[in-house]
Protein backbone atom coordinates (compact mmCIF):
# COMPACT_ATOMS: atom_id res chain seq x y z
CA UNK A 1 0.00 0.00 0.00
CA UNK A 2 0.97 3.64 -0.06
CA UNK A 3 2.25 2.93 -3.54
CA UNK A 4 2.95 6.60 -4.22
CA UNK A 5 5.56 6.64 -1.44
CA UNK A 6 7.64 4.05 -3.21
CA UNK A 7 7.27 5.07 -6.81
CA UNK A 8 6.30 8.73 -6.70
CA UNK A 9 2.82 8.23 -8.13
CA UNK A 10 -0.17 10.15 -6.82
CA UNK A 11 -3.57 8.67 -7.67
CA UNK A 12 -6.40 11.20 -7.83
CA UNK A 13 -8.86 8.91 -9.61
CA UNK A 14 -10.25 5.50 -8.81
CA UNK A 15 -8.00 2.97 -10.49
CA UNK A 16 -5.97 -0.15 -10.09
CA UNK A 17 -2.23 0.24 -10.43
CA UNK A 18 -0.04 -2.81 -11.04
CA UNK A 19 3.67 -2.47 -10.36
CA UNK A 20 4.76 -6.08 -10.48
CA UNK A 21 8.37 -7.16 -10.30
CA UNK A 22 8.22 -9.90 -12.79
CA UNK A 23 10.46 -12.34 -14.66
CA UNK A 24 7.60 -13.18 -16.98
CA UNK A 25 6.19 -10.75 -19.53
CA UNK A 26 2.59 -9.70 -19.03
CA UNK A 27 0.51 -9.68 -22.19
CA UNK A 28 -1.88 -7.08 -20.80
CA UNK A 29 -2.30 -4.53 -23.58
CA UNK A 30 -2.44 -1.64 -21.07
CA UNK A 31 0.93 -2.44 -19.49
CA UNK A 32 3.66 0.17 -19.73
CA UNK A 33 7.11 -1.32 -19.31
CA UNK A 34 9.71 0.33 -17.10
CA UNK A 35 13.15 -1.16 -16.86
CA UNK A 36 15.11 -1.67 -13.64
CA UNK A 37 18.77 -2.30 -13.18
CA UNK A 38 18.06 -5.68 -11.65
CA UNK A 39 16.41 -6.89 -14.85
CA UNK A 40 12.85 -7.31 -13.58
CA UNK A 41 9.80 -6.16 -15.46
CA UNK A 42 7.90 -3.22 -14.00
CA UNK A 43 4.35 -3.04 -15.31
CA UNK A 44 1.64 -0.43 -14.73
CA UNK A 45 -1.99 -1.33 -15.29
CA UNK A 46 -4.86 1.11 -14.79
CA UNK A 47 -8.52 0.28 -14.39
CA UNK A 48 -11.50 2.19 -13.06
CA UNK A 49 -12.88 1.38 -9.62
CA UNK A 50 -16.34 -0.19 -9.90
CA UNK A 51 -18.73 1.49 -7.45
CA UNK A 52 -21.64 -0.77 -8.34
CA UNK A 53 -21.01 -3.73 -6.09
CA UNK A 54 -21.84 -2.14 -2.77
CA UNK A 55 -20.59 -3.21 0.63
CA UNK A 56 -18.78 -6.51 0.45
CA UNK A 57 -16.39 -8.62 2.46
CA UNK A 58 -13.49 -10.34 0.88
CA UNK A 59 -13.61 -12.94 -1.84
CA UNK A 60 -12.23 -15.53 0.57
CA UNK A 61 -13.71 -16.45 3.89
CA UNK A 62 -12.19 -17.00 7.33
CA UNK A 63 -13.34 -20.48 8.18
CA UNK A 64 -10.33 -22.70 7.97
CA UNK A 65 -8.30 -22.44 11.13
CA UNK A 66 -8.48 -21.05 14.61
CA UNK A 67 -11.32 -18.55 14.26
CA UNK A 68 -13.89 -17.57 16.84
CA UNK A 69 -16.99 -19.75 16.91
CA UNK A 70 -19.46 -17.02 15.98
CA UNK A 71 -17.69 -16.00 12.79
CA UNK A 72 -16.73 -19.52 11.80
CA UNK A 73 -20.37 -20.56 12.14
CA UNK A 74 -21.44 -17.94 9.60
CA UNK A 75 -19.63 -19.81 6.85
CA UNK A 76 -21.23 -23.06 7.92
CA UNK A 77 -24.64 -21.39 7.67
CA UNK A 78 -26.45 -22.10 4.37
CA UNK A 79 -28.18 -18.70 4.27
CA UNK A 80 -24.90 -16.84 4.70
CA UNK A 81 -23.18 -19.08 2.16
CA UNK A 82 -25.92 -18.36 -0.38
CA UNK A 83 -25.66 -14.59 0.24
CA UNK A 84 -21.87 -14.77 -0.11
CA UNK A 85 -22.20 -16.56 -3.43
CA UNK A 86 -24.72 -14.07 -4.82
CA UNK A 87 -22.26 -11.19 -4.49
CA UNK A 88 -20.27 -12.58 -7.38
CA UNK A 89 -17.03 -11.03 -8.60
CA UNK A 90 -16.87 -7.37 -9.56
CA UNK A 91 -14.54 -4.40 -9.42
CA UNK A 92 -11.13 -5.18 -7.97
CA UNK A 93 -11.95 -8.87 -7.43
CA UNK A 94 -12.72 -9.35 -11.10
CA UNK A 95 -9.49 -7.64 -12.12
CA UNK A 96 -7.47 -9.71 -9.64
CA UNK A 97 -9.10 -12.90 -10.90
CA UNK A 98 -8.08 -12.02 -14.45
CA UNK A 99 -4.49 -11.55 -13.26
CA UNK A 100 -4.61 -14.80 -11.31
CA UNK A 101 -5.75 -16.71 -14.38
CA UNK A 102 -2.98 -15.14 -16.45
CA UNK A 103 -0.33 -16.05 -13.86
CA UNK A 104 -1.49 -19.68 -13.70
CA UNK A 105 -0.41 -19.96 -17.38
CA UNK A 106 -2.96 -22.62 -18.23
CA UNK A 107 -2.82 -24.59 -21.47
CA UNK A 108 -6.22 -26.20 -20.93
CA UNK A 109 -5.52 -29.73 -19.76
CA UNK A 110 -4.27 -29.11 -16.23
CA UNK A 111 -5.59 -30.46 -12.93
CA UNK A 112 -5.98 -27.32 -10.76
CA UNK A 113 -6.40 -27.10 -6.97
CA UNK A 114 -8.56 -24.24 -5.62
CA UNK A 115 -7.65 -23.86 -1.94
CA UNK A 116 -10.48 -22.47 0.24
CA UNK A 117 -12.74 -22.56 -2.79
CA UNK A 118 -15.87 -21.36 -1.00
CA UNK A 119 -18.76 -21.50 -3.47
CA UNK A 120 -16.45 -21.58 -6.48
CA UNK A 121 -16.59 -17.88 -7.39
CA UNK A 122 -13.07 -17.90 -8.85
CA UNK A 123 -13.36 -21.43 -10.21
CA UNK A 124 -16.15 -20.34 -12.55
CA UNK A 125 -14.18 -17.87 -14.74
CA UNK A 126 -11.09 -20.05 -14.47
CA UNK A 127 -12.99 -23.07 -15.75
CA UNK A 128 -13.50 -21.31 -19.08
CA UNK A 129 -9.76 -21.69 -19.68
CA UNK A 130 -9.93 -25.48 -19.40
CA UNK A 131 -10.82 -28.07 -22.01
CA UNK A 132 -9.61 -31.47 -20.90
CA UNK A 133 -8.55 -30.27 -17.44
CA UNK A 134 -10.35 -30.02 -14.12
CA UNK A 135 -10.55 -27.78 -11.04
CA UNK A 136 -10.82 -29.39 -7.62
CA UNK A 137 -12.04 -27.01 -4.92
CA UNK A 138 -11.27 -27.84 -1.30
CA UNK A 139 -12.93 -26.18 1.68
CA UNK A 140 -13.75 -26.92 5.29
CA UNK A 141 -17.15 -25.19 5.31
CA UNK A 142 -19.69 -27.68 4.00
CA UNK A 143 -22.39 -25.00 3.60
CA UNK A 144 -20.17 -23.13 1.14
CA UNK A 145 -19.50 -26.33 -0.80
CA UNK A 146 -23.22 -27.17 -0.84
CA UNK A 147 -24.09 -23.79 -2.36
CA UNK A 148 -21.38 -24.24 -4.96
CA UNK A 149 -22.69 -27.71 -5.75
CA UNK A 150 -26.29 -26.52 -6.14
CA UNK A 151 -25.67 -23.77 -8.71
CA UNK A 152 -28.45 -23.69 -11.34
CA UNK A 153 -25.66 -23.06 -13.83
CA UNK A 154 -23.03 -25.61 -12.74
CA UNK A 155 -19.36 -24.70 -12.99
CA UNK A 156 -17.76 -26.65 -15.82
CA UNK A 157 -14.81 -28.95 -15.12
CA UNK A 158 -15.25 -28.42 -11.34
CA UNK A 159 -15.31 -30.93 -8.48
CA UNK A 160 -15.32 -30.33 -4.73
CA UNK A 161 -13.68 -31.93 -1.74
CA UNK A 162 -14.17 -31.23 1.96
CA UNK A 163 -10.92 -30.72 3.81
CA UNK A 164 -8.60 -28.40 5.69
CA UNK A 165 -6.06 -26.29 3.86
CA UNK A 166 -3.13 -27.42 6.01
CA UNK A 167 -4.18 -31.10 5.83
CA UNK A 168 -5.12 -31.53 2.20
CA UNK A 169 -6.93 -34.82 1.40
CA UNK A 170 -4.90 -35.51 -1.73
CA UNK A 171 -1.95 -37.67 -2.71
CA UNK A 172 1.53 -36.25 -3.20
CA UNK A 173 2.38 -35.00 -6.71
CA UNK A 174 -1.24 -34.79 -7.91
CA UNK A 175 -1.88 -31.26 -9.26
CA UNK A 176 -0.41 -29.26 -12.13
CA UNK A 177 -1.55 -25.90 -10.72
CA UNK A 178 -2.91 -24.52 -7.44
CA UNK A 179 -4.11 -21.17 -6.14
CA UNK A 180 -5.46 -19.50 -3.02
CA UNK A 181 -7.43 -16.29 -3.44
CA UNK A 182 -8.23 -13.86 -0.58
CA UNK A 183 -7.77 -16.44 2.15
CA UNK A 184 -4.10 -16.59 3.17
CA UNK A 185 -4.52 -13.90 5.85
CA UNK A 186 -7.27 -15.99 7.48
CA UNK A 187 -5.21 -19.14 7.95
CA UNK A 188 -3.88 -19.78 11.44
CA UNK A 189 -1.16 -21.99 9.97
CA UNK A 190 -0.10 -20.34 6.68
CA UNK A 191 3.23 -22.17 6.54
CA UNK A 192 1.36 -25.46 6.87
CA UNK A 193 -0.96 -24.46 4.04
CA UNK A 194 1.78 -23.55 1.56
CA UNK A 195 3.72 -26.66 2.58
CA UNK A 196 0.73 -28.90 1.89
CA UNK A 197 0.15 -27.28 -1.49
CA UNK A 198 3.81 -27.91 -2.33
CA UNK A 199 3.36 -31.57 -1.41
CA UNK A 200 0.34 -32.13 -3.65
CA UNK A 201 1.80 -30.22 -6.62
CA UNK A 202 3.69 -32.11 -9.30
CA UNK A 203 7.33 -31.19 -9.85
CA UNK A 204 7.36 -28.00 -11.89
CA UNK A 205 3.80 -27.22 -10.76
CA UNK A 206 2.74 -23.63 -10.21
CA UNK A 207 1.02 -22.10 -7.13
CA UNK A 208 -0.40 -18.56 -7.25
CA UNK A 209 -1.29 -16.59 -4.10
CA UNK A 210 -3.63 -13.59 -4.34
CA UNK A 211 -4.05 -11.69 -1.08
CA UNK A 212 -4.51 -8.17 0.28
CA UNK A 213 -1.30 -6.88 1.83
CA UNK A 214 -0.19 -4.17 4.21
CA UNK A 215 2.75 -1.80 4.01
CA UNK A 216 6.17 -3.15 4.95
CA UNK A 217 6.94 -1.90 8.46
CA UNK A 218 9.86 0.55 8.45
CA UNK A 219 9.85 1.63 12.10
CA UNK A 220 8.12 1.19 15.46
CA UNK A 221 5.21 3.42 14.41
CA UNK A 222 4.48 1.17 11.43
CA UNK A 223 4.66 -1.88 13.71
CA UNK A 224 2.20 -0.32 16.16
CA UNK A 225 -0.13 0.58 13.29
CA UNK A 226 0.02 -2.98 11.94
CA UNK A 227 -0.87 -4.29 15.39
CA UNK A 228 -3.88 -1.98 15.62
CA UNK A 229 -5.11 -2.92 12.13
CA UNK A 230 -5.00 -6.62 12.95
CA UNK A 231 -6.68 -6.06 16.33
CA UNK A 232 -9.66 -4.35 14.72
CA UNK A 233 -10.04 -6.96 11.98
CA UNK A 234 -9.84 -9.82 14.50
CA UNK A 235 -13.05 -8.63 16.16
CA UNK A 236 -14.91 -9.86 13.09
CA UNK A 237 -12.56 -12.40 11.53
CA UNK A 238 -11.15 -14.25 14.55
CA UNK A 239 -7.94 -14.34 16.56
CA UNK A 240 -5.80 -15.90 13.83
CA UNK A 241 -6.42 -13.11 11.31
CA UNK A 242 -3.17 -11.45 10.22
CA UNK A 243 -2.39 -9.31 7.21
CA UNK A 244 0.79 -10.26 5.39
CA UNK A 245 3.22 -8.09 3.44
CA UNK A 246 4.40 -8.95 -0.05
CA UNK A 247 7.81 -9.93 1.29
CA UNK A 248 6.37 -12.10 4.09
CA UNK A 249 4.34 -14.07 1.53
CA UNK A 250 7.45 -14.54 -0.58
CA UNK A 251 9.34 -15.74 2.51
CA UNK A 252 6.56 -18.23 3.30
CA UNK A 253 6.90 -19.69 -0.18
CA UNK A 254 10.68 -19.77 -0.38
CA UNK A 255 11.01 -21.24 3.13
CA UNK A 256 8.58 -24.01 2.13
CA UNK A 257 10.76 -24.83 -0.88
CA UNK A 258 9.19 -22.96 -3.79
CA UNK A 259 11.04 -20.99 -6.41
CA UNK A 260 9.37 -17.56 -6.72
CA UNK A 261 9.76 -16.30 -10.32
CA UNK A 262 6.99 -13.72 -10.23
CA UNK A 263 5.67 -11.21 -7.68
CA UNK A 264 3.22 -8.47 -8.64
CA UNK A 265 1.50 -5.82 -6.54
CA UNK A 266 -1.80 -4.33 -7.64
CA UNK A 267 -2.68 -1.06 -5.91
CA UNK A 268 -6.35 -0.17 -5.76
CA UNK A 269 -6.92 3.59 -5.48
CA UNK A 270 -10.11 5.31 -4.39
CA UNK A 271 -11.46 8.84 -3.90
CA UNK A 272 -15.10 8.77 -2.83
CA UNK A 273 -17.80 9.30 -0.24
CA UNK A 274 -17.90 6.44 2.24
CA UNK A 275 -16.40 2.97 1.99
CA UNK A 276 -19.03 1.25 -0.16
CA UNK A 277 -17.43 -0.90 -2.84
CA UNK A 278 -14.04 -0.99 -1.09
CA UNK A 279 -13.17 -4.53 0.11
CA UNK A 280 -13.41 -4.69 3.93
CA UNK A 281 -13.73 -0.90 3.84
CA UNK A 282 -15.85 -0.57 6.97
CA UNK A 283 -13.18 -2.31 9.06
CA UNK A 284 -10.50 0.01 7.69
CA UNK A 285 -12.65 3.00 8.59
CA UNK A 286 -13.08 1.57 12.11
CA UNK A 287 -9.29 1.55 12.45
CA UNK A 288 -9.03 5.15 11.22
CA UNK A 289 -11.72 6.59 13.49
CA UNK A 290 -10.42 4.77 16.56
CA UNK A 291 -6.87 5.97 15.93
CA UNK A 292 -8.13 9.52 15.57
CA UNK A 293 -9.30 9.32 19.19
CA UNK A 294 -6.54 7.12 20.60
CA UNK A 295 -3.30 8.09 18.88
CA UNK A 296 -2.75 11.15 16.66
CA UNK A 297 0.68 9.80 15.70
CA UNK A 298 -0.73 6.51 14.43
CA UNK A 299 -3.62 8.32 12.73
CA UNK A 300 -1.14 10.43 10.78
CA UNK A 301 0.83 7.34 9.76
CA UNK A 302 -2.43 5.69 8.70
CA UNK A 303 -3.12 8.66 6.43
CA UNK A 304 0.41 8.51 5.02
CA UNK A 305 0.43 4.74 4.40
CA UNK A 306 -3.16 3.98 3.43
CA UNK A 307 -5.84 6.66 3.14
CA UNK A 308 -7.10 10.01 4.39
CA UNK A 309 -10.60 10.56 5.75
CA UNK A 310 -12.62 13.73 6.31
CA UNK A 311 -15.97 13.71 8.07
CA UNK A 312 -18.62 16.20 6.99
CA UNK A 313 -22.07 15.83 8.47
CA UNK A 314 -23.10 12.19 8.34
CA UNK A 315 -20.62 11.41 5.57
CA UNK A 316 -16.92 10.56 5.39
CA UNK A 317 -14.82 11.26 2.31
CA UNK A 318 -11.96 8.79 1.83
CA UNK A 319 -8.99 8.92 -0.50
CA UNK A 320 -6.05 6.54 -0.75
CA UNK A 321 -5.08 3.06 -1.93
CA UNK A 322 -4.99 -0.55 -0.79
CA UNK A 323 -2.68 -3.15 -2.28
CA UNK A 324 -2.89 -6.78 -3.29
CA UNK A 325 -0.08 -9.24 -3.91
CA UNK A 326 -0.13 -11.78 -6.74
CA UNK A 327 2.81 -14.12 -6.16
CA UNK A 328 3.77 -17.24 -8.07
CA UNK A 329 5.61 -20.14 -6.49
CA UNK A 330 6.95 -23.05 -8.55
CA UNK A 331 7.76 -26.48 -7.16
CA UNK A 332 11.28 -27.37 -8.27
CA UNK A 333 11.41 -30.00 -11.00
Amino acid sequence: MADEQKHGHKHDHDQAHDHGHDHEHSDDKHAQQHGHSHGHEHAHDHAQHDHSHGHEHEHGHPHDHGHDHEHKTRFHDPAHAAEFDQRGLSGIRSLLTDKLIEMLALKGGELVLDVATGTGRVARPLSKQLKGGKIVGVDQALAMLDVGHQHKDPIAHYDQSAGEADKLPFKTNTFDRAFVSFSLHHFGNPSGVVGEVLRVLKNGGRFVVVDPIIEEAKDSVDIALETKINQVFRRTHGDEFRYHTASSIQRLLTKAGYRVPRSNILSYSFNQEGMDGIPTGRHWLEVALELEKESPELAERMKKNYFTWHAHGDHVHVKGSFSYALITGVKPA
